[in-house]
């Protein structure tokens, strides 16, 4: 059995930059289904140049994410997920006191994609898929208003049917601080984590790192930007994710989200409607 590789840290920071740019997501995308030659892949971008995607190119190969084999003339562009599954792993144990309810799970699920890999590490189980999502919302309130019910109140606005425990919930709670757990919890002290603070800023930024429910995520991140509208604030959503996903995720996600910040969230903050699970009894 291939034995994985560990990437340094300076690799592995590479590895995330990469991941973070949507275009070189999308190159990943086309590269889990099959090789590309670099003509293929310059021709599936009409917006950028031909220099613009094969710097792209260079970036996803610099941080071991793409192998590239020259064959005659063209150049044979596939996937590596080995530094895919490096960064899992290293993430993963970084909170694994956080989450230390959850790693036998983990540990399966890792030992699942570990019996998926050949010996000459081609990926042959489920695709790795990655997902975005950007969503905006205009509030008639002040972005210290919108941000105290982003992060105080969310009990008033998320409820069913965005609960993973259910008619078992008794709140919703995120813990404004670095660090700090996004998390449901039930009366017997039961409950679901759904992310964690990353970075926060008062009336300003909020983003979380986690799978945020995704049960086929490696991970995400979900990020908050408010944006003083003179009066109003612009909310700025944007929620990315790697894994084994589905156009189908993507979708479901996004109208949650689209839900949850669009219409429970607006109506709290504009008109004190309590559309969430403490709304009737609020």
């Amino acid at each position: 059995m291939t034995k994985a590789i560990e990437l340094p840290g300076d690799d592995r920071d590479k590895a995330w930059k990469a991941l973070a740019e949507p275009a070189r997501r999308h190159i990943l995308a086309m590269l889990r289904e099959s090789p590309r030659t670099t003509g293929e892949l310059c021709d599936a971008f009409g917006e950028l140049t031909r220099f613009g995607v094969m710097n792209h190119i260079g970036v996803l190969k610099d941080a071991g994410l793409v192998r590239v084999e020259k064959r005659g003339r063209e150049r044979i562009n596939s996937l590596d997920p080995e530094p895919l599954r490096d960064l899992y792993e290293s993430w993963m144990r970084h909170y694994e006191v956080t989450w230390a309810g959850r790693l036998g799970r983990l540990k399966r699920q890792a030992e699942r994609l570990e019996r998926t890999k050949t010996m000459d590490t081609h990926w042959t189980g489920a695709p790795l898929a990655s997902l975005h999502i950007r969503q905006t919302v205009d509030i008639d309130a002040s972005p210290a208003t919108v941000f105290e019910a982003l992060t105080e109140d969310l009990s008033a606005w998320w409820g069913a049917p965005y609960l993973l425990t259910g008619e078992d919930a008794a709140d919703v709670v995120l813990e404004p601080r670095p660090g700090g757990l996004f998390k449901e919890v039930t009366a017997t002290g039961d409950g679901y984590v759904w992310c964690m603070v990353e970075q926060i800023r008062h009336a300003r930024l909020l983003t979380l790192a986690g799978r945020m429910g995704m049960r086929e995520a490696i991970t995400g991140n979900i990020r908050f930007e408010l944006e003083d509208q003179g009066g109003g604030t612009r909310l700025t959503l944007e929620h990315a994710a790697i894994g084994r996903l589905t156009a189908e995720t993507e979708a479901d996600f996004s109208a949650g989200w689209q839900d949850l910040l669009g219409n429970r969230l607006k109506a709290f903050v504009e008109r004190g409607e309590r559309l969430g699970l403490k709304g009737a009894t609020a």
